[in-house]
Formats: structure tokens, C-alpha cells, sequence
């Protein structure tokens, strides 16, 4: 498991890394690579030399669509008037703060996983009305989009000792299937900015997907594009209703 097999990495982790310099944070390259959750978003974390700007990832060219087909572009939030999803849906803008590490990990997460991104977005337009912009539905939406985990399983009797919260049996004494007939893939933005500094009881919501033992032959590139198809079809079927359908898990 990712979090699970790179927990002794983090506890060393100096808040240095991470500390302003001119004005912007340090880019920290050589953590990124060396640490085990962040692998889903290294291929894009290394497109850049130091902390991406606005500049920046334009340079990268149309990363993602939203359902429209509209570019998705990281802009600054002043520049925008609408509610965020709907500048999102209507424009492809994504309200993104300067030197921001939230803010950057949801960029990322849109390069790593872009069709599952745009389906939350059309999930949440779905959704949405002006006297009641908010509602289960769309708080699910938002919980999974901060803090969600993919859960690819081959396994049901893994699976059923997350919902049972079986993490002896889980983590240990299945330890050696992790990777093999379950994983889980940080999808949530908010999780990778905690992840720069953990703490005891940071947890993840996951969307278990089933998958084929093939699956996890595949390099993690093909593992995350095959997650991104299946997460934005069931994201478009309307298969999340609530929050706490999502179980949870330890990270």
C-alpha cells in the first residue's frame, strides 16, 4: 500500500522542505520522488523545476477538458466571477491561488486524473440551483474531491475488512497482498497537502472499484488511467448519493 509502506519515510519529514523562499515555496523534487503516495503525480511534478505558476502550467498546454471540451487553465481567482464550479463548467477556469500548495495539488490531481475531475464537476452542476446550491450529493462530491482515496481491489474479503475496520487483519497480516489484490491511490488534494506534514488520524474517504488481478500487473500510469475511466463513469451515473457510503481509512 502507498501510504502504508512509505509511513516511515514521512515521520522524517523537516518542514524546511517547504519553507518560502523569494517569496514562494520550495520546490522539493528529490521528496516528491523518494516518497511512495505522491508517485501518482510525479510524472507531472517533474515537469517543473521550481513551484508552478500561472505561466507555468499554461506552458503545459490543455492537461484536461471539462465535459464541454473547454481547456482546463489554472487561473487566478480574481479573475473570475463565477462560483467556482460553474467557472469550471462554463469556462474550463480553475480558480488556483499563487504559491499555494492546496491549490497546486488540485492542479496536479487534474493532470493525473482528468476525466474523473471534469465528471465531479458536472456532478456538482447537476446538483446545483440557487436557492439550494448545496446537498449530500454535493458534499460527497467535495469530501471525495478533498480527501479521497482509490481503492482497486480483486479482493472482496480485503475489501470487506476496510468496511469492518479490520486494520490488524488488514495491514498486517495481509500486508503482503498489498499492491498485489488491493491498493489505494490518493485522489484528493487536500491529503496530498497534509501529506507534506502527517499526523496520527489523518484518514482518507475510498471509492472501492473492482478490478481484475490483471490490473495490477499494469505500470501505475496504466493502473491510474484505467481508475480515472471507471471513477468518471460512475461519477456521471450518479453512483455517489452520500458521504458516508465512502468508507474510511487510515492513511
Amino acid at each position: 500500500m502507498f501510504f502504508n509502506s512509505a509511513a516511515a519515510h514521512f515521520q522524517t519529514l523537516h518542514l524546511a522542505h517547504f519553507s518560502k523562499v523569494s517569496h514562494s515555496p520550495m520546490w522539493p523534487l528529490d521528496f516528491f520522488s523518494q516518497q511512495a503516495p505522491y508517485q501518482p503525480l510525479l510524472p507531472f511534478i517533474q515537469q517543473f523545476k521550481h513551484f508552478p505558476q500561472h505561466a507555468d502550467w499554461d506552458a503545459l498546454g490543455p492537461i484536461a477538458r471539462n465535459q464541454q471540451g473547454l481547456p482546463i487553465r489554472f487561473v487566478p481567482p480574481e479573475s473570475l466571477s463565477d462560483y467556482y464550479e460553474i467557472a469550471i463548467a462554463q469556462h474550463g477556469h480553475v480558480a488556483t491561488r499563487q504559491d499555494n500548495w492546496h491549490d497546486c495539488f488540485n492542479a496536479l490531481v487534474w493532470c493525473a486524473f482528468p476525466h474523473s475531475k471534469a465528471a465531479i464537476t458536472a456532478l456538482h452542476m447537476r446538483h446545483f440551483t440557487p436557492d439550494h446550491p448545496r446537498g449530500p450529493v454535493r458534499d460527497a462530491a467535495t469530501l471525495f474531491d478533498e480527501c479521497g482515496l482509490i481503492l482497486p481491489y480483486c479482493d472482496d474479503n480485503l475489501l470487506q475488512l476496510l468496511i469492518n475496520h479490520q486494520w490488524q487483519d488488514l495491514f498486517q497480516k495481509h500486508k503482503e497482498d498489498w499492491g498485489i489484490k488491493i491498493n489505494a491511490l490518493s485522489f484528493g488534494h487536500a491529503n496530498y497537502e497534509n501529506l507534506l506534514k502527517p499526523f496520527l488520524g489523518l484518514t482518507g474517504k475510498c471509492w472501492p472499484i473492482k478490478v481484475t488481478t490483471d490490473f495490477f500487473k499494469f505500470t501505475l500510469a496504466e493502473q491510474c488511467a484505467q481508475l480515472d475511466t471507471q471513477l468518471a463513469q460512475l461519477l456521471n451515473d450518479d453512483q455517489l448519493k452520500k458521504t458516508h457510503q465512502l468508507p474510511h481509512c487510515l492513511i
